[in-house]
């Protein structure tokens, strides 16, 4: 009963002690306002990333890379699409820029309802044929060249093999697309497969391309081994090392962070917890003399302020995830906004919720609270019930 009487009395304060009122909201407000910005950088992160990643996926790697010189039919349930592309490199020619370009060469149906969605295509009717070589570019890379649809460029076509010159081709653009990511949209060219393979040196480096099922993207190793028939095989990222190396390392660093940032919060958590028992110095020496128990006091006290740090920490995640799914058409616009500094990351993409990494940041602060918390506490067992003789 004691416990119960003492908790009330320090969540619900009389009415003429205002300030501890204000300090019990203030506490849990400025505990939210410490979760919110974790929660939208996690969103924001892992949103990116995830964007990213399904953009080097679907239009410039696949998941997995088949070596093989002929097509096969994949009968797998884990297999979404597998496609015979052509690869080749080389540099794109307007009258007045110039670019380093990769050029990929694919057939029809390549383009399916996922990689249309990506391209963000107004039409499937894509590679039209013209009298030259039709090309398929970024509006970015269109931008950068300063032409436009049905605008004529040349290129010199890059071998990979040692001894074979460079070869030039005229190309004319048919069709353009836009990914909203500027690492892609500044690079990749498309362009027809049979084309690719009769103009770049050598015919180009050929392979299919698989995409997986949602369900199987985790297990690429065993999948490959099962469909690669023997044949040599890698997977996306293999092709892109640094990309995804920095996105795990970027990934650590910003944990880091936020665990720095917990244990500030944890910090003032402790100041909290100090402030209770400097308020209640007195009568926690009255409760004392009349026989309360150590444990009691401090169980009452460390419930409190942790009860008030996961009311904190709840409405802080509430309101982050909120303000992480209205974040989306704030990124939208600014994608659209033309800054220049925007340019290297990807706005637009789906808000990705991660419930195991949001638990972490919530056990981290709750686990760095108790720790900084119990610190505090030991300030009851110094005080002495003959404190009770004070005077204010």
């Amino acid at each position: 009963m004691f416990r119960t009487w003492l908790s009330q009395h320090l969540l619900l304060p009389p009415k003429d002690l205002v300030y501890s009122r204000r300090r019990l909201v203030r506490s849990v407000f400025l505990i939210a306002l410490v979760m919110i910005p974790l929660v939208l950088a996690l969103i924001f992160m892992d949103g990116m990333m995830q964007g990213i990643t399904d953009k080097y996926i679907l239009l410039q790697d696949g998941h997995l890379q088949l070596y093989t010189p002929e097509d096969f039919a994949i009968d797998d349930a884990a297999i979404f699409s597998a496609d015979r592309v052509v690869n080749g490199y080389g540099i794109i020619y307007s009258k007045e820029q110039s670019s380093e370009v990769k050029l990929k060469g694919v057939k029809t149906g390549y383009f399916n309802p996922k990689r249309e969605a990506e391209l963000n295509l107004e039409t499937t009717d894509v590679l039209q044929r013209s009298s030259v070589t039709p090309i398929m570019v970024s509006e970015t890379l269109a931008k950068m060249l300063n032409v436009e649809k049905g605008d004529r460029v040349a290129f010199i076509l890059i071998p990979e093999e040692e001894g074979r010159g460079a070869r030039p081709l005229l190309a004319q653009i048919t069709d353009t697309y836009n990914t909203n990511y500027y690492e892609l949209d500044s690079a990749l060219v498309y362009l027809d497969y049979a084309d690719a393979q009769k103009y770049l040196p050598s015919g180009g480096k050929s392979y299919l391309e698989v995409l997986l099922t949602a369900k199987a993207t985790n297990q690429l190793s065993t999948v490959a081994q099962r469909v690669a028939q023997g044949y040599s095989w890698a997977s996306w990222d293999q092709f892109n090392q640094t990309v995804y190396h920095n996105f795990v390392s970027s990934r650590q660093v910003i944990f880091l962070v936020f665990l720095l940032i917990l244990l500030v919060a944890g910090v003032y958590v402790a100041s909290l917890s100090n402030e209770l028992i400097q308020d209640s110095y007195q009568s926690i020496a009255l409760y004392k003399a009349l026989g309360a128990q150590q444990k009691d006091l401090s169980c009452v006290f460390y419930s409190v302020v942790m009860l008030i740090t996961l009311t904190g920490l709840v409405l802080g995640l509430l309101l982050g995830i909120l303000l992480g799914y209205l974040l989306s058409p704030f990124l939208l616009w600014l994608s659209k906004s033309g800054l220049e500094g925007l340019r290297y990351y990807l706005l637009d993409f789906n808000v990705v919720i991660a419930w195991r990494d949001l638990l972490f940041i919530g056990a981290s602060m709750v686990i760095i609270a108790s720790i900084t918390v119990g610190f505090t506490l030991a300030r009851i067992k110094k005080i002495s019930p003959l404190e009770v003789l004070q005077q204010d």
